[in-house]
């Protein structure tokens, strides 16, 4: 696959568990075009149809919530065609077509859970490089345990029926987590799940016991992302990983976020005013403007090279 292994044991054990849905699968909305889709907004096609300049503001809480302007649908689309053209490996280029509908998926997808469209597209190429039916398999001695599948390289771990039964998946079945529409919305869901409370942090406080003496406690507190994006999260798992080359997943994300931003000529505010990855000692600080590995220096000026979308107009 071209993405690379970036599972320590940590997260390997939390895609393994199992956590229970804030909302149950099945009320996902389902598409008037697609009965056997779930994800869809009832609003797609509308959105598609109007422009896409719906202006949010940052909010002033402090919260990750990103209120973003939304790209042009027409402009998102054909860049998502160049972006595939340009970084698809051994996989067929997509048609307008498709192109429209993987936009209308990401645009109805980030309205819902406000999240930034880019944001969306950064883990979409950074888990699949476009690819909707990428499905990276895990065995278990010579039995097929999961599959990290789809566009948004969601994890799924199988029962015998062949439905995922694990964390924000449980209940739902594979082959309908692979339709990109669902994929999209499921991804988003995730994003949205770890921002909001998902991830958990351990906190030493001291409890008096029986006998009236205090006692340090670990005492599991949500986490507040103070030294990383809570994207981290999609690939850590509830508890962020500091060493090893998971540490620096988020970073990873933000850079193309970065340059997707800049391509659609929109704003990420996720990327503003937070702490986007942990400091190295005796390394200078990772910035979102300045990719590492050789794959994101490429995956960027691949990016870099497709034309850019006008600005969208204020109302």
């Amino acid at each position: 696959m071209p993405f690379p292994p970036v599972l320590s044991i940590q997260a390997f054990v939390y895609l393994t568990s199992v956590f229970s849905l804030p909302v149950p699968p099945e009320n996902v909305p389902v598409p008037p075009e697609n009965a056997a889709t779930q994800g869809a907004s009832d609003t797609a096609s509308q959105e598609s149809s109007t422009p896409d300049a719906l202006a949010h503001a940052v909010p002033s809480d402090g919260s990750d919530h990103a209120m973003s302007t939304l790209p042009d649908a027409g402009c998102l689309a054909r860049t998502i065609c160049a972006i595939k053209d340009k970084i698809r490996w051994g996989t067929p280029s997509w048609s307008p077509q498709k192109c429209q509908e993987i936009g209308r998926a990401v645009l109805a997808s980030a309205k819902r859970h406000d999240l930034s469209p880019t944001l969306l597209l950064a883990v979409m190429i950074n888990e699949s490089d476009l690819n909707e039916k990428a499905a990276r398999p895990t065995m278990h001695e010579t039995k097929l345990y999961a599959k990290d599948s789809g566009l948004m390289g969601l994890r799924c771990v199988f029962d015998r029926r062949g439905r995922c039964i694990n964390g924000n998946m449980r209940g739902v079945a594979w082959t309908q987590l692979m339709d990109p529409t669902t994929n999209i919305e499921m991804g988003a869901r995730e994003l949205a799940y770890w921002r909001d409370g998902g991830a958990t942090t351990n906190l030493v406080v001291k409890v008096r016991d029986r006998n009236g003496h205090l006692r340090p406690m670990l005492r599991k507190v949500p986490c507040r992302h103070k030294d990383h994006a809570y994207w981290a999260h999609y690939n850590h798992g509830p508890r962020y990983i500091s060493q090893g080359y998971p540490r620096h997943y988020p970073h990873r994300v933000a850079v193309l976020d970065h340059v997707l931003a800049t391509v659609l000529n929109v704003d990420a505010p996720e990327l503003v005013g937070k702490r986007i990855t942990t400091h190295d000692v005796g390394k200078r600080d990772r910035t979102i403007d300045r990719p590492i590995e050789p794959r994101y220096k490429k995956l960027c000026t691949q990016i870099q090279s497709v034309h850019s979308c006008a600005a969208v107009a204020m109302n």
